[in-house]
């Protein structure tokens, strides 16, 4: 299946484009297509996605379509689905 991964701000800077599409296959999970993109796009992007343990950092904001992605509630993607990631902005 086909799912988008949009990039933003430092995170689309680590990765180097801001989106790409992956083929995937159709149990994987959300947690699972971001070990694959932190690994495939360098060791930058994967300290800011990944923790020494392999799990997903706290800051990392990660969104599926519209919804934030919950690591307590996890769940197979679908077939088109959108996938954004982005690192915390901040402003005033």
């Amino acid at each position: 299946m086909k799912i988008r991964v949009e990039y933003v701000a430092q995170i689309r800077d680590a990765a180097g484009l801001s989106s790409e599409t992956l083929e995937v296959a159709a149990d994987t999970a959300v947690l699972d297509l971001l070990r694959t993109v932190a690994t495939g796009r360098g060791e930058r992007l994967r300290g800011l996605l990944l923790d020494a343990d392999g799990g997903l950092r706290p800051s990392a904001l990660v969104f599926v379509g519209d919804e934030q992605f919950d690591l307590d509630e996890p769940r197979a993607l679908r077939d088109g689905d959108t996938v954004t990631v982005m690192s915390p902005l901040a402003g005033g």
